[in-house]
């Protein structure tokens, strides 16, 4: 059933297409705008948690991929949460937030709206006096595993995991104009830097790179916020939100690809998701050893193909090289003005051959130029016994 986002954007014009805002009917405009401009896209893909109490800092560093106790506020970074064994359960953009100093004696929550660090006008427990409180953006589909999950592992420690996921609406400012036009659109002196977040009132703005803006507010504010961020930006759909994301060359882990791929099968280690000077959380054994001793036997392409229908992710994909044997899998897709653009992670040994999607003899990708560059391969210099 579609979401109220949903059924809001398409009483604006959004076409609704498996439960989803796809475009507002003119898909190649959307792209043109996105190339030459500015587009407010509905960028419901997300869930957020909320994580905070005294305990918050360290109980994210231990579980999570990066340097999360080295954040200051306003400060996010892309990170992993991992399996024992080293594969990815979810992709995550966290920040690290504000919180008022309250009494401890209330017990009521309270909706912070409009104050300094309150962000997205959510309720807020009370908590203690200068408690970090912290931001995990990931798929809406992981969104209450991961919760669950994550909170198998407080024990003692002072934390409260939260899903605010149902109090949000998800916006996306995106287009090349972004830089340009957005601080206007927003209100803003400036636009944060990138992987930083910014709280305007009760829009909090997260800048997941130069060319993409994610508004995140509370859920009954969207119809006013869109009707005004509409007449400086095109409308368009949550495929071109998609599509910004794989032009970044971003992955997103989803339920269809979790517990799939260690984090440099998709890059993460050149979007600076993996820190290698921490101490331990969980798989990373595996993935230092991917790094340490060896060389990454999977690496993540964009892609274009010309077949119009969309595959899902997780579609497996083929190389002469492996026979009948899948060499990958794709990871996300979304439409382009032709056929369809993609983030396919699959062998390295296979990008030098035809990769065919889908079946052995399926169609053919036509490999795109990533927007960054991969870190080299270490791999040192062992002492023969």
């Amino acid at each position: 059933m579609p979401s109220p986002q949903t059924l809001l954007l398409a009483s604006y014009g959004g076409r609704i297409t498996d439960n989803l805002i796809a475009d507002f009917g003119d898909y190649a405009a959307e792209c043109d705008a996105f190339d030459h401009g500015l587009c407010l896209a509905d960028a419901a893909d997300f869930g957020l948690l909320r994580v905070s109490g005294a305990d918050a800092a360290s109980f994210l560093h231990n579980q999570l991929s990066t340097n999360v106790s080295a954040l200051t506020p306003g400060q996010g970074q892309y990170s992993t949460y991992n399996s024992p064994k080293g594969r990815m359960l979810a992709s995550l953009f966290l920040w690290r937030d504000t919180l008022p100093s309250l009494p401890l004696a209330e017990e009521d929550s309270l909706p912070f709206k409009g104050r300094a660090g309150a962000g997205m006008g959510l309720a807020r427990p009370f908590t203690e006096e200068g408690a970090p409180v912290f931001f995990l953006l990931l798929a809406a589909d992981l969104a209450e595993t991961v919760r669950k999950r994550l909170s198998m592992y407080v024990l003692r420690a002072r934390v409260t995991l939260e899903d605010v996921s149902a109090s949000c609406a998800f916006l996306g400012l995106c287009g090349v104009d972004v830089p340009v036009s957005a601080p206007a659109c927003l209100g803003l002196n400036a636009l944060p830097p990138p992987r930083h977040v910014q709280t305007q009132g009760d829009i909090t703005v997260a800048a997941l790179s130069p060319a993409r803006l994610l508004l995140i507010l509370p859920s009954e504010t969207l119809s006013e916020l869109w009707h005004k961020l509409s007449q400086r930006a095109r409308p368009a759909g949550r495929h071109l939100w998609r599509r910004a994301a794989i032009l970044d060359g971003i992955p997103w882990i989803t339920a269809a690809t979790a517990d799939r791929l260690i984090p440099q099968s998709t890059n993460w280690d050149a979007l600076g998701g993996l820190d290698f000077q921490k101490g331990c959380y969980p798989g990373q054994e595996i993935i230092a050893r991917t790094r340490y001793l060896g060389r990454t036997k999977e690496r993540l392409y964009p892609a274009h193909c010309d077949e119009p229908t969309v595959f899902p992710s997780a579609t497996p994909l083929y190389s002469p090289a492996f026979g009948e044997q899948a060499c990958g899998l794709v990871v996300n897709a979304a439409p382009d003005r032709q056929g369809q653009i993609m983030l396919a992670s699959f062998q390295t040994t296979a990008a030098d051959g035809p990769i065919h999607v889908a079946r052995p003899d399926g169609p053919v990708l036509t490999l795109l130029p990533l927007p960054y560059e991969l870190p080299a391969d270490e791999t040192p210099n062992r002492v023969k016994l």
